[in-house]
């Protein structure tokens, strides 16, 4: 009798706990900023960053401002993914993310020196923040201070020893005698 029981207690649990997670994967899709994700891995990104646009005009939303900004970046957009990051830090002023991202687009733009300074800020709000010693390993090898640029990235290897990127720059020929 008591196995019995125990079976039916256990079938309605698993039916319950199915129950409680098909509700909240609904809740997470009709997020929308889930729901422009979803529509952004699909192809429909004019879409995605219309809704990602219209969260930041109806309540400043952190994370599209964040997945605006990274999807213009990675478009080469840098005047209007700047545009967005100067809006979003007035709500976020010591956000890592946006802090990085400046110095990202400032990196492109040929500007090291601020882009230097924007990773120092970075630091000082996270030492652990993904990337940022190889985004200043960067810098400093197209400032032409190899041996600055070896330091940061063994910082990233030792931070992120998964980066192939800084392993590769690394494993460069003007890298071997410094």
């Amino acid at each position: 009798m008591g196995e019995k029981l125990n079976r039916k207690f256990m079938k309605n649990l698993f039916i319950g706990l199915a129950f409680c997670f098909s509700f909240l994967s609904l809740l997470w899709i009709y997020q929308p900023y889930n729901r422009a994700t979803l529509l952004w891995e699909k192809g429909q990104k004019e879409k995605a960053m219309s809704i990602w646009y219209n969260e930041i005009i109806r309540k400043n939303d952190i994370y599209s401002y964040q997945k605006l900004i990274e999807v213009l970046i990675n478009s080469g957009d840098y005047n209007k993914a700047e545009k967005i990051l100067t809006s979003a830090l007035n709500y976020y002023p010591n956000c890592a993310n946006f802090l990085f991202y400046q110095a990202v687009i400032n990196f492109y733009k040929g500007n090291f020196i601020m882009s230097l300074n924007l990773t120092e800020k970075v630091i000082n709000i996270n030492q652990f923040f993904p990337e940022v010693y190889f985004l200043r390993g960067l810098i400093f090898e197209n400032m032409n201070r190899l041996a600055e640029a070896k330091k940061e990235f063994i910082k990233e290897l030792n931070n992120n020893p998964g980066n192939r990127l800084a392993w590769s720059k690394l494993k460069e020929s003007k890298y071997e005698n410094i």
